[in-house]
């Protein structure tokens, strides 16, 4: 905790794209937004049913690294919430057509 946002890079139901992953990755060390790799061997995220969509969907995983996750008592560092977020509406907004074609064919 409180070593940025978590890009996962896979869990039991995908492996990240990885056009994906160095788009998000670019922004975050354009902007020196932290943020750490993660795995996980068990389980997975809504992005492995995503990434099986049409014909394909280039998807991963942003997480926020949370104690207790499945408790009533859950701790996660403010510091990562807000760089989580942070990332995410930065990579948002470059997110137009030109983008997401060079991620999707390249």
């Amino acid at each position: 905790m409180g070593k940025g946002p978590q890009i996962l890079l896979y869990d039991a139901s995908m492996v990240s794209h990885k056009g994906l992953r160095d788009f998000v990755t670019g922004v975050a060390d354009e902007l020196n937004i932290p943020y750490q790799f993660d795995t996980v061997a068990g389980g997975g995220t809504d992005a492995g049913s995503i990434h099986l969509s049409n014909h394909g969907v280039p998807s991963l995983a942003i997480g926020i690294a949370t104690r207790y996750i499945h408790s009533h008592a859950a701790m996660l560092h403010r510091d990562d919430y807000e760089n989580a977020v942070k990332l995410l509406v930065e990579v948002i907004k470059r997110l137009d057509q030109d983008a997401v074609n060079k991620i999707t064919f390249e």
